[in-house]
């Protein structure tokens, strides 16, 4: 008897006997620190491959358990048998619960983590908030949390006060917000949230809800800094904010220079004013009395009126306001079926000097005399987009007599009275030309309403008498610069020929007469085609194409006649004798290969 106490395996603290007293003997599994009673050891294989410790080095020796490995650097003595059974509470420990695998740095950490008792868990809180060397250090929490959505970051402050913390810093941190609000979200949810962001500069909302003036108020309150604010509609939620209300957020918010709004149908009339703004976007305009924008460093404007019949709004008295109280102006677009001839010409008596981007869209009574004041008064546009007009081939020539060097993005989509001649003309008069977007104006006329071939809901107004001689077109275009190319729902286009280096993207929806013979790709850089609506041989035929130049491109030995001369091999009209780059190799080998995209 005296002999199994006069050599324990593991000397006992002189203060775990004064509190537990001596007992006879260990009942505990050496091994596993369970119960012996009943027990059967499961690491009777994995002690057969571990050397049994000798007296000198008991102190360096840690047998295994299934929730500690053995390490290779020194470790603390084996704990008393009794402090055994509460390290396997480990099983419960914070790793199980809040972090998975892919979260950064777990992996590595959790190695060095386990088998260091209970204590170390207790811990744990106090190194995240010092950010110390712990499980998961607070710098690398920081980086898992600032990458989580809202719904996200708000459930994980609930897990702990460590990770409340780091939550809280977050949401203090954030510069940007985006929010979906749900349908019945009520208007204190989404005060909470903004609270929580007193630095917030950037907020986007997607309402599914019915946003009012309450909504304006909340955001005025939360987010005294606020930069941006983006306000987007869906179709279950409706805009019921009105133009006084939007006048007076505008007006207080002196830091506020960005700013998009959907929806705008119940604005009715309303006055803007702000010595900040810089950008505005108002959507679904509807029937406004009065519209005026007292914002002198106003650089861009987009207005998108409704397209119902009944839309009465005076576009020519908006558009000289926007002449005498935004000089400023260097981008506007205007969508509406109610620009004509004369708002042209107060476009153009307002005298902008430094527009360089005008968009007037849907405007059918948009002639070529509406193109000649255009030239007439702003030569150095970059940017043209008349799309849903009726200017003509010989309203594309005066484009190109006067900005020929400035021009870099030409939108001329539904446009029924331009042909591929002056779309060709445009391509070679235009030499900086990088976009050019001639959709819906090379059309069948033996086609249905041309509203079934659109794919951006836009009607198109021509007269398919006048269209009958222009059947079967073809289109040359030979463009050093060109990078984007959009002739979608050019119904009456036979054959095209296209030798771009640069072009990236191809649009050929609904080309369905497009013959599959008389279709030649030479562009070397095209990422990506776009061929829904078109015969299963002009995808095929496309495929083949974009494919075969990729495959080509592959080859990059010369070639040249053999020595023998048996065989002649075409040299490419590219090649040159000079010694070859490995840089541009390896750029050619990373190129991606085209897509064709058919939806």
């Amino acid at each position: 008897m005296e002999g199994r106490h006069s050599h324990p395996s593991t000397p006992i603290p002189d203060d775990f006997v004064q509190k537990w007293g001596k007992k006879r003997g260990s009942y505990n599994c050496g091994r596993c620190g369970l119960p012996k009673k009943g027990h059967v050891c499961d690491l009777t294989k994995e002690f057969s491959e571990v050397p049994t410790p000798t007296s000198s080095d008991a102190k360096s020796f840690v047998l295994p358990s299934p929730l500690s490995v053995v390490r290779t650097k020194p470790t603390p003595p084996l704990p008393p048998p009794r402090q055994a059974v509460p390290q396997l509470r480990r099983a419960l420990s914070f790793d199980d619960i809040g972090v998975t695998d892919e979260s950064p740095g777990s992996d590595d950490d959790e190695g060095e983590g386990e088998g260091e008792g209970e204590g170390e868990f207790l811990d744990f809180e106090s190194e995240l908030d010092l950010g110390g060397s712990g499980k998961l250090p607070a710098n690398c929490l920081w980086e898992v949390f600032k990458r989580l959505p809202p719904s996200s970051l708000l459930s994980s402050a609930k897990v702990c006060k460590g990770w409340r913390d780091v939550s809280r810093r977050i949401w203090k941190s954030a510069e940007e917000l985006r929010l979906e609000v749900p349908v019945k979200a009520q208007i204190g949810l989404v005060g909470s949230v903004l609270q929580k962001c007193p630095g917030l500069v950037k907020l986007s909302l997607r309402m599914k809800s019915d946003v009012d003036a309450t909504m304006l108020a909340c955001i005025a309150f939360s987010c005294p800094n606020l930069d941006s604010l983006e306000i987007l509609t869906s179709e279950t939620s409706v805009n019921r904010i009105t133009g006084d209300e939007l006048g007076r957020f505008v007006a207080d918010k002196r830091c506020l220079t960005n700013l998009k709004m959907e929806g705008c149908s119940n604005l009715g009339g309303f006055t803007l004013s702000s010595t900040s703004l810089s950008t505005l976007c108002l959507s679904e305009l509807f029937c406004h009395s009065k519209m005026v924008f007292n914002c002198p460093n106003l650089k861009e404007i987009s207005l998108i009126f409704s397209r119902q019949e009944n839309e009465n709004t005076d576009l020519t008295a908006m558009v000289n306001g926007l002449g005498r109280s935004c000089p400023r102006l260097q981008n506007i677009h205007v969508a509406s079926v109610r620009l004509t001839h004369a708002v042209v010409l107060a476009l153009t008596a307002a005298n902008l000097r430094g527009l360089r981007m005008l968009s007037l869209v849907l405007g059918s009574e948009i002639t070529d005399a509406s193109v000649a004041a255009i030239a007439s008064s702003y030569s150095r546009l970059e940017l043209l987009d008349l799309s849903g007009s009726s200017i003509s081939d010989s309203g594309i020539g005066m484009i190109c007599n006067v900005f020929p060097e400035t021009l870099l993005k030409l939108l001329l989509a539904l446009c029924p009275n331009i042909t591929s001649s002056g779309i060709q003309f445009a391509a070679a008069q235009l030499p900086n030309l990088e976009l050019m977007d001639c959709g819906m104006s090379i059309c069948d006329p033996d086609l249905d309403s041309p509203a079934e071939q659109e794919n951006d809901t836009v009607e198109l107004q021509r007269t398919p008498s006048s269209k009958l001689h222009l059947i079967y077109q073809k289109l040359i275009i030979k463009h050093s610069h060109l990078k984007k190319l959009s002739l979608w729902g050019c119904s009456g286009l036979d054959a095209l020929y296209l030798n771009c280096p640069e072009l990236s993207d191809l649009n050929l929806n609904s080309c369905m007469n497009l013959n599959p013979g008389r279709l030649l790709l030479q562009c070397p850089n095209l990422e990506s085609v776009h061929a829904s609506g078109c015969q299963d041989t002009l995808v095929e035929t496309l495929q083949n194409q974009v494919c075969g130049d990729f495959m080509a491109d592959d080859n990059h030995y010369p070639c040249k006649r053999l020595p023998d001369g048996s065989k002649r091999i075409r040299v490419p009209h590219s090649y040159s004798p000079q010694p070859f780059d490995d840089g541009k190799r390896k750029r050619r080998l990373s190129k991606q290969r085209c897509a064709v995209l058919v939806y």
